[in-house]
């Protein structure tokens, strides 16, 4: 039997492995969440000509989500227990959410090529759009390896994820 991925990369040698979600300091749904958003925005984007724009758009949408997941957290937790956050509560959902922004900096630097004429502005975001859905397949398929499933099922996991991504991009275009 195959040893699992350890949940302690401290002790590890070598390069970690694992997808951004789940090497980001924060929460993995967090993290899945921010490539979803991040998808959502590039699709809307895809006849844009300019990736600095999308770049932007990407960033300041994660924030701007990434507030609103700390503070629906932090009212709904007020609502809940009657009582207002303490410093310490705020200070760790600000860090608990921020891999939703996290997750997304690796698309803005693809965009920020095009932006700065590296590569050409819709090479750029279409190579954005596709980090963002592999990231989701990778996803995917590594939470099938940590419980342990066998390639087959990793497979699956990862067309299955891949798919969502997919079929949220589309629902997106249809949309706008």
């Amino acid at each position: 039997m195959s040893e699992l991925p350890s949940s302690d990369h401290s002790t590890r040698s070598g390069p970690d492995l694992r997808p951004l979600v789940a090497r980001t300091g924060g929460s993995a749904i967090e993290a899945v969440y921010g490539l979803i958003l991040a998808a959502s925005v590039l699709a809307v984007s895809y006849d844009a000509s300019d990736a600095g724009r999308v770049a932007l758009a990407v960033l300041v949408t994660a924030v701007a989500f990434w507030l609103a997941h700390v503070y629906a957290h932090l009212l709904g937790r007020g609502v809940s227990e009657g009582r207002g956050p303490t410093r310490a509560e705020i200070a760790r959902a600000l860090r608990e959410h921020w891999s939703l922004v996290a997750v997304v900096v690796p698309l803005v630097l693809v965009l920020c090529l095009g932006a700065v004429g590296a590569i050409p502005d819709r090479a750029a975001i279409v190579a954005a759009t596709a980090i963002a859905l592999v990231e989701l397949a990778a996803a995917g398929a590594y939470a099938a390896v940590i419980r342990g499933a066998k390639p087959p099922r990793v497979i699956v996991s990862a067309a299955i994820a891949l798919a969502l991504g997919l079929l949220i991009v589309l629902l997106k275009v249809l949309v706008h």
